[in-house]
């Protein structure tokens, strides 16, 4: 019997110092691809575009910008807006108080040249629903919160399938951007698949503008915050390059049924050849509202 105590216990320290060990993942090297951020809106004054390139997975550094492009976005009714280089792959348009890309319905390209390489990508300005209320009230004993105020957003989808929307929430100023925070609805649920139409934005869609830790544990506001809520009309296809974002970035939270990660396509491309460019371009539409908590 001793001698079995004495193999078990070598196995175990024998195990828990394999467990240690540190595994090296040698991944296949690959060309840089563009990466296109042409996320814009008809309301704001200044307008920006970035245009980097990918890194390797391991390189903990931020994407490099290009800055020997040329950056310009063309209405359908002809207007041409010219985006001039910053810096660090930021192209910049300033528009005059009061002026807009344009009203909804609207149809745009963009246009980017680099060298010799062409890339453009086409989207309309589409309808967003204005915010009926933006309220709070005090839980306590909900399960996975603390007892606070939490708030709700109350908006109306349009009736016919299809609309778009990214929702999004600033408190105190600060755009909350973590994972579980990101929060798009196809109609008033959460995919094509639901087939919500016309409805008040479903729970939790309606929810998701509270605070959350980094575990994804809604957190209260305090009276005297400030919260500010932005409906965004998006694309199908900015909608669909959102879905698949949302999912890889909470995609550690599915434990050992997590998937693979790999770069999401957007709706660029490449006029002059067959690369794969990564990025969206789409234009919003936004209706707002904020309050003071109480």
């Amino acid at each position: 019997m001793k001698h079995y105590n004495i193999f078990l216990l070598f196995a175990l320290i024998t195990l828990a110092t394999a467990c240690e060990d540190p595994i090296d993942v040698e991944l296949d090297s690959a060309e840089p691809q563009l990466v296109v951020d042409a996320w814009l809106d008809n309301i704001s004054n200044r307008q920006v575009i970035r245009l980097s390139e990918t890194i390797p997975y391991f390189q903990a550094e931020f994407t490099p910008g290009l800055e020997n492009a040329q950056v310009s976005v063309m209405s359908g009714s002809g207007d041409v807006f010219v985006f001039e280089h910053e810096s660090d792959g930021n192209y910049a348009l300033e528009l005059a108080q009061g002026e807009s890309l344009g009203p909804v319905g609207e149809t745009f390209t963009l246009n980017i040249e680099i060298g010799n390489e062409r890339y453009s990508s086409s989207t309309s300005i589409f309808r967003v629903p204005q915010i009926d209320s933006l309220t709070q009230e005090f839980r306590v004993n909900e399960a996975f919160t603390n007892d606070g105020i939490y708030c709700q957003v109350f908006a109306r989808d349009f009736v016919g399938l299809g609309d778009t929307y990214w929702i999004k929430t600033f408190k105190n100023g600060q755009y909350l951007n973590r994972p579980f925070e990101l929060n798009i609805a196809y109609d008033a649920g959460f995919d094509s698949g639901g087939e919500v139409d016309g409805f008040v934005f479903i729970y939790p869609i309606r929810d998701l503008i509270n605070e959350v830790d980094d575990d994804g544990i809604p957190t209260p506001y305090e009276p005297g915050d400030e919260i500010r809520v932005e409906v965004h009309s998006i694309s199908n296809s900015a909608f669909a390059f959102l879905e698949i974002m949302r999912d890889q970035l909470q995609n550690s939270s599915n434990t050992i049924f997590a998937e693979p990660l790999a770069n999401t396509r957007g709706n660029i491309i490449h006029e002059t050849g067959d690369d794969t460019v990564l990025g969206v371009f789409n234009i919003s539409a936004i209706s707002v509202s904020e309050r003071i908590i109480e």
